[in-house]
């Protein structure tokens, strides 16, 4: 507010300096010439207290307007990622039950996300297709065999 006072008062000693020279002036091509001078002068005299200010309150909006949009951002590549993983390791898993003949109705994948943006497979539940509850603890040693992920391999008969 102070700024606000200062810059006013400013503008209000140049313009009485303006309209003093302007009548000490004769008249005729030097007074043309004082007017443009002066005009001038005043357009300086708002300008140049603004330009001072503009930066600061430019910088203050920037800085909060990005960091929003850039956590949005993160936490959308986040969910991608994780995703992405998830639908891996399932096709991973199916993949390597028909490479031993067995079917598989679902997987389910447990993990984490650290602070460092690492992924943690907690454990997968992997639900086998009905008649193949006999396969289940072949299934699972092939599985932790090949992947090297905690594996639980379940039935499907009471589904």
């Amino acid at each position: 507010m102070n700024a606000v006072r200062e810059w006013s008062a400013a503008i209000c000693l140049a313009a009485l300096v303006a309209t003093l020279l302007q009548s000490l002036v004769p008249g005729g091509s030097m007074e043309r010439m004082v007017r443009f001078v002066v005009g001038a002068f005043m357009i300086c005299a708002i300008i140049v207290p603004l330009a001072k200010i503009a930066p600061q309150i430019g910088t203050k909006f920037q800085t909060d307007a990005p960091s929003r949009a850039n956590s949005q951002l993160e936490g959308t590549v986040d969910k991608q990622i994780s995703e992405a993983a998830q639908a891996s390791i399932k096709n991973l898993v199916i993949t390597e039950l028909n490479n031993i003949g067995v079917k598989c109705k679902n997987v389910r994948v447990f993990m984490d996300t650290n602070e460092d943006g690492s992924i943690s497979i907690n454990k997968v539940v992997v639900t086998l297709a009905k008649g193949y509850s006999s396969d289940c603890e072949k299934a699972s040693a092939h599985l932790k065999k090949v992947l090297g992920l905690k594996m639980e391999v379940i039935a499907d008969e009471n589904r």
